[in-house]
């Protein structure tokens, strides 16, 4: 029996109608994939834990507060419209 061996060269040829492609060579340079949680670190690390506490709950009680004004504006909205439990403002009833 005799083997045969092939070789592999980096253009695509015909084979049987369709194209073989060439391998996908992979890089050996890794790199950090950059992520908000790599980002807030990065942020984080030029702050005393002082500032980023502060900073942390201005962030919180801002939210808080969008979260409030729409609720409260989603109510007000329901009222003028004659809705009359939260039910038919969720759209259950």
């Amino acid at each position: 029996m005799s083997s045969t061996t092939s070789t592999s060269s980096m253009t695509a040829r015909p084979v049987y109608g369709e194209f073989r492609q060439p391998p996908v060579i992979e890089s050996t340079n890794s790199r950090i994939p950059v992520t908000p949680a790599v980002l807030r670190s990065i942020f984080a690390s030029s702050r005393s834990p002082n500032e980023e506490r502060s900073i942390s709950r201005i962030a919180f009680f801002r939210f808080a507060g969008w979260l409030i004004s729409c609720i409260g504006i989603s109510f007000a909205a329901a009222r003028n419209r004659g809705l009359k439990n939260t039910a038919s403002l969720l759209g259950v009833v």
